[in-house]
């Protein structure tokens, strides 16, 4: 909100659009220019603080790592909950097809930014990471490890190469929801009442996270790591309930 201000278009084209003179103390547009530019230095600050703290927690000697690789299973099953998660309840469900059912632009992700599909994409794009155990840096080198992956090909082949191919699926779907947003209209549009097209690109997107969820659960059992809940939503599994 402090940089880009309030988004009222609705499901109209634009985002928000607050003037670099809100910060402009000498200049100042809308009061409270020095309040607003202190608060931005102090939240900027501690992002920075606190990703260099989460840095820390994941190299070897940190807290968190040592927690996730001190037992084994207990460490993929944390990422498999975590994928599947995410991927259903979370994305899927609370993030997209809420929205997308109520056709309300102040249910995307980043209702401010008009950037809800980067965020959406990149999503995607991380949990086929985990699997994949691989990333790709800014640079556009990448780092590769061993990988979930790797274990439930030990277990069942077929079910890795379906996994595999569903995940490469969404995040398809998911760029082409996000080049639809970068050269057609923006997420908030796409989920508007009436706009047949760009409803079915976000459902195609929605479709992709479910379907890959099926999968994730079989490998969760052919892992055998017995029970696991993943998050649900109600958009997904009782969408009448919905805005009652």
């Amino acid at each position: 909100f402090l940089l880009w201000g309030q988004d009222l278009n609705g499901t109209g084209p634009g985002a928000g659009k607050r003037p670099y003179t809100d910060y402009d103390v000498k200049n100042c547009t809308n009061g409270n220019c020095d309040r607003r530019a202190g608060y931005l230095k102090a939240a900027s600050s501690l992002l920075v603080s606190d990703l260099e703290y989460m840095v820390k927690q994941w190299m070897p000697e940190g807290d968190a790592y040592k927690a996730a690789t001190a037992d084994p299973t207990k460490g993929v099953t944390a990422m498999l909950t975590g994928m599947g998660s995410l991927s259903y309840g979370e994305l899927a469900g609370e993030r997209m097809k809420l929205g997308l059912l109520l056709h309300d632009p102040e249910e995307e992700h980043d209702c401010f930014s008009d950037n809800t599909h980067n965020s959406h994409l990149n999503d995607a794009i991380s949990i086929q990471g985990v699997y994949l155990g691989e990333y790709v840096r800014v640079d556009g080198t990448t780092v590769k490890g061993p990988s979930l992956s790797d274990l439930v090909k030990d277990k069942d082949a077929a079910l890795d190469t379906e996994l595999t191919g569903k995940l490469a699926a969404t995040v398809a779907a998911m760029q082409t929801m996000a080049k639809r947003a970068e050269t057609v209209e923006a997420y908030d549009q796409m989920i508007g009442d009436g706009n047949a097209e760009g409803n079915a690109v976000v459902q195609a997107a929605i479709d992709g996270l479910v379907d890959q969820t099926k999968s994730i659960e079989r490998a969760i059992a052919a892992l055998d790591l017995g029970k696991i809940e993943l998050e649900g939503s109600d958009s997904l599994d009782n969408p009448g309930a919905v805005g009652k």
